[in-house]
């Protein structure tokens, strides 16, 4: 029974729920994480040195692993399957994973001789103890890139035999490791416990996806071939991707310097309103293109070009329909969300006041930051990296440009909106490129359907607002759950109003909402 359900393979609908729920779950323990971190330290000298420490571990995962690997990894193993058989994929996954440790552990070790060094780029304005803090966090995070490293070539595994049902539990799992160290761990190592938390998290991340990885048939050999030309194709594509993911990871990481010679806080504001607004992006944007990602690699394999763009409208469709609600929802809860996420403890008023103002900022770009993964993937599985790599450094000019322009009117608020504004471009570009290149994508019903969610956005935003409005005269928002039963009805009264209008303007996308309830119903 456990055997069939880890190797079983998925339709891209399948696929697309089981990611979209996991990452609801584990984004819902990403809000228990933040909160638990926020209502025990506040947004103070602790946190701070948390999330800058964070940068550089998290620098080397985005870089090495979760991107330019698993975008460079899937296409050439799922070619390898198709034409050469298991056996033969199977000797490129040992090949890569015997370079992958002896690659990380080196550049792991030396990151963590140079840590203070490192400290002093990524939080330029923090001094003495709370220096010396982030560089003793960031010392013991840096083990966590080496079990991501391996639990996304397993992860990059198990997608390309379409199975995402472990690969979607195991962000879970990494919540509840640094849920765990906060709790547990803190009272007893002191602010290094967090870290610790984070390094345990790293660790259930890669033991879940391990035993279905075995499951379908992987064997681990001593296997030294780095000449193999599976491992020369995965590096000329993993370059330009490593590249590109460069430019994006030292935009975060400019924007964290730059927080840093900010107010006392703003390092913390500005990360606590950037997970709240990536947890739509997670569920509506990441999921949908990482369910689809294997099937646009196989069907580029197989030159299966129209079914190509017809599989991306279709997944584009699908995340506007589901994105643009939530910016209109976002904005009208912002103060609520934050509240509620994060209003405990040691978070003080003045600190709720400026993430409210930064999340606002952040919702502009959200459907732009939503569509992004769909875009690059597509050109991954054409087997292009280096066109994101070109837009990637296009958006780190102008979001460190925009940065510099709005902090001084606007703080840390500012670094938000530049963020959007570079996403927005950079959403657009990698579109009007990918159009070009595949000759067209049928765009009549995309723009048929657009206007119709804006109409649906709008009578939400109206119908919300008033529900919103009406709940504040009716019940005590001063309270969690006063506040958690405003925020409630407004959101379903809302949410209820776009289905309605969308269904009245015949947006096929509906169906994609009803079919799951129409299940649970029997019907």
């Amino acid at each position: 029974m456990i055997h069939k359900l880890i190797t079983r393979r998925s339709s891209i609908f399948e696929a697309t729920v089981v990611l979209a729920v996991a990452s609801l779950v584990s984004r819902v323990f990403g809000l228990v994480r933040d909160r638990t971190l926020f209502s025990h330290f506040g947004a103070g000298d602790v946190l701070d040195a948390y999330f800058a420490a964070f940068k550089v571990p998290d620098f080397i995962f985005n870089l090495l692993i979760l991107g330019a690997l698993s975008s460079a990894f899937i296409p050439v193993f799922t070619d390898y399957l198709k034409k050469e058989g298991k056996e033969e994929a199977w000797g490129v996954v040992n090949s890569l994973v015997n370079l992958g440790i002896v690659i990380l552990t080196g550049l792991l070790m030396l990151l963590a001789i140079f840590a203070p060094y490192l400290t002093k780029v990524v939080a330029p304005g923090f001094i003495g103890d709370k220096h010396e803090m982030v560089t003793n966090l960031m010392r013991v995070m840096l083990l966590s890139p080496f079990f991501f490293g391996l639990s996304n070539l397993a992860g990059g595994i198990l997608n390309s035999f379409k199975n995402f049902l472990v690969y979607a539990i195991a962000p879970i799992l990494y919540n509840v490791g640094i849920i765990l160290g906060v709790i547990y761990l803190v009272p007893r190592f002191g602010y290094m416990g967090l870290a610790y938390g984070v390094v345990l998290g790293a660790f259930l991340h890669m033991v879940v996806q391990l035993p279905g990885v075995f499951a379908l048939g992987y064997r681990y050999r001593m296997h030294f071939n780095f000449k193999h030309p599976a491992l020369r194709r995965i590096a000329a594509l993993m370059i330009p991707r490593t590249m590109g993911i460069a430019a994006q990871q030292v935009s975060v990481l400019l924007n964290t310097v730059i927080a840093s010679t900010l107010a006392v806080g703003s390092v913390s504001v500005f990360n606590g309103a950037d997970n709240l607004q990536s947890l739509p992006i997670g569920i509506f944007g990441i999921s949908f293109a990482v369910a689809v990602f294997p099937t646009l690699s196989e069907k580029y394999t197989l030159q299966k070009l129209d079914e190509f763009k017809a599989d991306f409208v279709k997944t584009l469709r699908q995340i506007l329909y589901l994105i643009i609600p939530m910016m209109m929802l976002y904005w009208l809860l912002r103060a609520q969300i934050v509240r509620l996420a994060f209003g405990a403890g040691q978070f003080s008023w003045e600190d709720t006041r400026f993430t409210v103002s930064t999340l606002a900022f952040f919702t502009f770009g959200m459907a732009a930051q939503a569509t992004i993964p769909l875009l690059a993937r597509s050109f991954y599985a054409l087997q292009d990296t280096k066109t994101p790599f070109w837009t990637s450094m296009i958006t780190l000019l102008i979001n460190v440009g925009s940065a510099l322009l709005f902090i001084p009117y606007l703080k840390v608020v500012g670094l938000a909106l530049a963020v959007s504004l570079a996403a927005i471009i950079n959403a657009v570009t990698l579109f009007v490129i990918l159009r070009r290149r595949l000759g067209g994508l049928g765009m009549k019903p995309l723009w048929a359907m657009s206007w119709r969610i804006m109409v649906g956005a709008l009578a939400m935003g109206l119908t919300g607002y008033g529900a919103l409005q009406a709940m504040s005269w009716i019940i005590n928002t001063h309270t969690f759950w006063g506040l958690l039963a405003q925020a409630g009805v407004a959101a379903n009264v809302a949410g209820l109003t776009y289905l309605a209008v969308t269904k009245t303007l015949r947006v096929p996308e509906v169906k994609m909402i009803l079919k799951p309830a129409r299940l649970l119903g029997g019907e």
